[in-house]
């Protein structure tokens, strides 16, 4: 799928996973944004990010992504779970603990020294995090004989929303678009217009990283065209207006067909990513146009291939 590509159905995780897909980024939210404590003992220099799809039997959190690094000189991983619900969730305890284990079975597996996990999840939600972030303190009541046998870990929180527009601009200074990205997901969880408007470091950023953006609020904001062409333009997106019209058209196109697929023949996951990574106009209409008589979803997918 295009790397700009954000859908409807998760623009927040793709955003993020765009974000932190430049390591410049990584190193930047690192430094700035975990405690000096951590983040002073991690070597930025020598560190990779890691496809938690790798880990063998790992039942994926579709907003996750990990970073293999130096921590204290010795191996580590830093694991990042970006949450963007309305509301803080519990399972997320849960959620870590189950990459920590299958991640350290796959390495006692293959017979190599377990590596320290140290999570951390982002969280731009509409309201602060409410849950406890240490694993023990999920449970109602815990005796002091009991506690010796229960696991226990805490994880790093950064909470979006009690950061301040300026001080995520402040500590993002030398990544614009990092700054921008984590500016805006905190300002579209309260539907900030205005806010949105004030993030001036979007106008410095180039055109492909303003399209990211401009995107990204298209699929997450509760506004009328006429409003999201005022953000637009406040922003400095006029010289792209055009290629973002026709990027927005596609994509209305993209999931009408993807309807019209559920209903008569339905669509594997693997399907409707190869319909969203289409961006040919003609494709698109004939594939809709073709699908009303087709009598097998082969022959209308065969449209679509290049």
């Amino acid at each position: 799928m295009p790397k700009d590509d954000l859908t409807p159905k998760d623009p927040h995780d793709r955003l993020f996973k765009r974000v932190m897909s430049d390591e410049a980024n990584v190193r930047q939210f690192i430094k700035e944004f975990l405690p000096k404590e951590l983040s002073s003992q991690i070597d930025l220099k020598d560190m990779k990010l890691i496809p938690t799809e790798k880990v063998k039997g790992y039942n994926k959190y579709y907003m996750d992504i990990a970073v293999e690094c130096k921590i204290a000189n010795s191996k580590g991983q830093l694991y990042f779970v970006f949450e963007h619900k309305s509301y803080p969730d519990p399972g997320i305890l849960l959620q870590i603990l189950s990459y920590m284990a299958v991640l350290w079975d796959e390495q006692r597996k293959k017979n190599i020294p377990l590596t320290p996990v140290i999570p951390v999840v982002i969280y731009h939600g509409d309201s602060s995090w409410n849950v406890t972030t240490h694993f023990q303190g999920q449970f109602d009541s815990l005796n002091e004989s009991v506690k010796p046998y229960i696991p226990e870990f805490n994880y790093v929180l950064i909470d979006l929303t009690r950061f301040s527009i300026k001080e995520i601009e402040e500590r993002a200074e030398t990544t614009p678009f990092l700054a921008g990205s984590l500016q805006l997901m905190k300002l579209v969880a309260m539907q900030d217009i205005k806010g949105i408007m004030g993030v001036a470091v979007i106008a410095e950023l180039p055109k492909e990283e303003k399209m990211i953006l401009f995107l990204y609020l298209y699929y997450t904001l509760d506004v009328d065209q006429r409003t999201m062409q005022r953000i637009v333009k406040e922003l400095g997106g006029e010289e792209i207006m055009p290629s973002l019209a026709e990027k927005l058209q596609n994509a209305g196109k993209q999931k009408m067909l993807i309807k019209l697929f559920r209903r008569k023949f339905g669509l594997t996951s693997l399907e409707e990513k190869k319909i969203l990574s289409v961006n040919d106009e003609s494709k698109l209409d004939a594939a809709a146009e073709a699908i009303l008589d087709a009598k097998s979803k082969e022959e209308v997918l065969k449209l679509l291939e290049l």
